[in-house]
């Protein structure tokens, strides 16, 4: 009987551990991980073999002078079709279908072997919540994914993570479909009614007649979200867009969650209202659309006083993943704490997505996605030694 090679347990011991939770940060800390989880982290003295699972080997990783911190999440983001990394200007998956396409789903034009899965590893994203390009109202579902993996299913989180429903100025001028139906915010708002009031009739004779009810998969996804098992992501940039995505939140009892949402400000009672959160961003984007509004990062500040929960987005390609991370520690200079930085493009993050049970934190039990790094994780020079994802390096950066 052959006997097998005693599995490993990894202890990186002396570190500056930035947790992104409750213990916020721990100097001179330690990290413990056996298989994809953590076990155990704290104060470097207070490590304990006992903490070791019987017939495990110890492997000490002498991280002096290091900073940990969990895995960078992204929380939207586009990919092109083809394995490619997307262009500037990305061409839409999407662009010339029906203006109401709930049942098209992200994860069908996901290639594992995009290049731009090891851009976000080397710039320490393990994370990435994945939409469809926005050209039309209700453009499908995202997908939350890992960046590695030998294939998008052995990837994925969560699919379909969330319902894609534009509100913005990009739809209401670009669908082809605009010169024969008037794409006003009340022709909007009567078109998402409709499509909702019709999946509540759907649900109702499925449940009464389900022989004679054939499955409509769009339908099936707005009944989801219906029950709130499906969060609706509302790209949402002016006061009005957001009122009216927030308004039908109200009306439907929708898990809403705001993109974009530049004049948030406006409506600050609603958001507190409704406890809708915000993913907020790009602020690097080099060339702002006309109509957008000036930008600058003090607003991260301004929603943390706010009280409002609010996660950071690439929306790659806009921002490259190299400068996601730079993008959240230019916040810190508007105001923001440096702890509330790391939270929003990591545990806050984490929340919106639902998975908060599983990553986002450097915390017992949850996944063993984390960064090796040179300095403290938003400061301009520091740079990723490495990238453990599930437990395992995934990328060597500059050591």
């Amino acid at each position: 009987m052959s006997s097998s090679l005693p599995q490993k347990g990894y202890l990186f011991h002396g570190a500056t551990l930035h947790t992104a939770g409750e213990q916020g940060v721990i100097k001179s800390g330690a990290l413990y991980i056996e298989d994809h989880k953590i076990i155990w982290l704290g104060p470097a003295k207070d490590w304990s073999q006992s903490h070791l699972s019987p017939e495990r080997e110890l492997d000490i990783i002498n991280c002096t002078g290091e900073h940990i911190c969990p895995g960078f999440i992204d929380a939207h983001c586009h990919l092109d079709l083809g394995g490619k990394p997307a262009q500037t200007q990305p061409k839409d998956q999407n662009r010339f279908i029906p203006a109401m396409s709930p049942q098209l789903r992200t994860i069908d034009s996901v290639s594992a072997q995009n290049s731009i899965f090891e851009q976000a590893r080397l710039a320490g994203v393990t994370t990435v919540c994945i939409l469809p390009s926005s050209p039309n109202l209700i453009n499908g579902t995202g997908v939350v994914l890992k960046t590695f993996g030998r294939d998008v299913e052995a990837m994925s989180l969560r699919d379909p993570a969330c319902l894609s429903i534009n509100f913005s100025y990009r739809f209401k001028k670009t669908h082809p479909q605009k010169e024969q139906e008037p794409f006003e915010l009340m022709i909007l708002a009567d078109t998402l009614r409709s499509a909702f009031e019709d999946a509540l009739t759907y649900e109702t004779n499925r449940l009464l007649n389900p022989e004679q009810t054939s499955v409509d998969q769009g339908k099936e996804i707005l009944v989801s979200a219906l029950r709130r098992d499906l969060p609706i992501h509302a790209q949402a940039l002016h006061r009005d867009e957001i009122s009216l995505a927030l308004r039908l939140a109200s009306e439907f009892g929708f898990q809403m969650i705001i993109k974009y949402g530049y004049e948030w400000t406006q409506t600050i009672e609603d958001f507190k209202r409704l406890g809708a959160s915000l993913v907020y961003g790009p602020i690097l984007r080099a060339n702002p659309l006309s109509n957008e509004p000036n930008l600058d990062f003090t607003y991260a500040d301004r929603l943390t006083k706010a009280g409002i929960r609010f996660a950071q987005m690439s929306d790659y390609p806009f921002v490259p993943m190299q400068l996601f991370s730079t993008q959240a520690g230019l916040h810190i200079r508007g105001g923001l704490d440096e702890q509330e930085a790391l939270k929003s493009i990591t545990a806050h993050p984490a929340v919106l997505l639902g998975l908060a049970h599983q990553i986002g934190q450097l915390k017992i039990g949850l996944d063993a996605d984390f960064l090796r790094l040179s300095g403290p994780p938003l400061e301009i020079k520091t740079h990723v030694i490495e990238t453990w994802l599930n437990g395992s390096v995934v990328v060597k950066g500059v050591s």
